[in-house]
């Protein structure tokens, strides 16, 4: 019987912790340029992210699930403007996750997504908002 049981649950434990890898779709808003965000999804609420922009300046980091009410109790009555500071696209974006990548150049870029399951990730589609620290805007579909 255990031998039944380690025969179902481990596959099933594997698919869920393997991970899933992808692109996702952006326009930099001021220029009408396309760019891609490759992403590795864990499908344990995280996935690592690598953007190259156009102008060749790369940014790599990872992405976790954001919960607004619970962010804004462990920071106190910090509001999201001054969370973000900079960022202020992403002030009206609801999303449930949240990702900030760091630039080969020195730029950051912070992103909000709101994944259609987040427990499977990425690859389930949705959309988000990410504001590079030099002011400009990216939609991404993905």
């Amino acid at each position: 019987m255990i031998n039944l049981k380690a025969a179902i649950i481990l596959p099933l434990l594997f698919t869920m912790t393997m991970g899933c890898s992808g692109q996702m779709d952006g326009i930099i808003r001021r220029d009408a340029k396309r760019i891609e965000i490759s992403y590795t999804d864990s499908r344990l609420a995280t996935a690592e992210l690598l953007v190259v922009l156009p102008d060749g300046e790369s940014f790599h980091g990872q992405s976790e699930r954001f919960d607004r009410k619970k962010d804004m109790m462990d920071k106190g009555s910090v509001g999201i403007d001054d969370q973000y500071g900079n960022f202020e696209a992403l002030q009206t974006f609801n999303g449930n996750a949240m990702a900030t990548l760091s630039g080969s150049r020195g730029n950051v870029i912070k992103c909000r997504f709101n994944v259609a399951d987040l427990i499977i990730g990425f690859s389930t589609g949705g959309a988000g908002l990410c504001q590079i620290s030099d002011g400009r805007v990216i939609d991404v579909f993905f």
